[in-house]
């Protein structure tokens, strides 16, 4: 995480402002996927409404978070990577919303695999296109544990709500403590002049 985020050749991620103001969307999703890991953790016996409750609120955060990181990333319209980005967040944002609405556990765990997927397979790929980006490594680590979660998720549906929020939690713990260090490596980097 030791390169810059402002634009190099023909990779631009970040330009003027937006880039010192990068780190408060990483921040946010960081919070919101450290507060989910640690409700599933605490949760001692959770049913199909906690279970559904959950994934939706997690799922709707987590779909508006990429929004506005993608927003302040300062992409061009027709860049793959932005559509690719946005387009997972809106299905993490819908799969919040039908999952809240549905209160199914086999549901929540197909609609919320797919989600999750879905969107590791956007970071995967905004990595794999961005070889100049500070972000490259976190995209590709949270991408892989993204779509690792997504996989494993429909093969704990007999397992209860209970495994169900396990598996989807330890993953967000995960990528929580990811984003939160690159958060705060870029609220640094924002901060350093570029002389020092």
């Amino acid at each position: 995480m030791s390169e810059t985020a402002m634009p190099q050749g023909a990779h631009p991620t970040v330009t003027g402002d937006r880039g010192t103001r990068l780190w408060q969307p990483v921040l946010f999703r960081s919070m919101a996927t450290l507060l989910f890991g640690i409700i599933t953790v605490f949760f001692g016996a959770p049913d199909t409404i906690g279970l559904c409750l959950n994934f939706g609120w997690y799922f709707l955060v987590l779909g508006l978070s990429h929004y506005w990181f993608v927003r302040r990333l300062a992409l061009h319209r027709r860049d793959s990577r932005r559509l690719a980005l946005l387009g997972a967040a809106a299905v993490l944002a819908v799969a919040g919303v039908v999952i809240f609405i549905a209160i199914s556990a086999v549901l929540a765990a197909w609609l919320g695999a797919a989600a999750l997927v879905l969107m590791g397979a956007a970071e995967l790929f905004a990595a794999l296109t961005s070889p100049r980006t500070q972000l490259r490594s976190d995209w590709l680590i949270s991408g892989v544990i993204g779509v690792g979660t997504g996989l494993l998720l429909p093969f704990f549906i007999n397992a209860g709500p209970h495994a169900l929020l396990g598996v989807t939690g330890g993953g967000a713990l995960m990528t929580g403590a990811l984003w939160l260090l690159s958060a705060l490596t870029l609220r640094h980097d924002a901060r350093t002049p570029k002389g020092k």
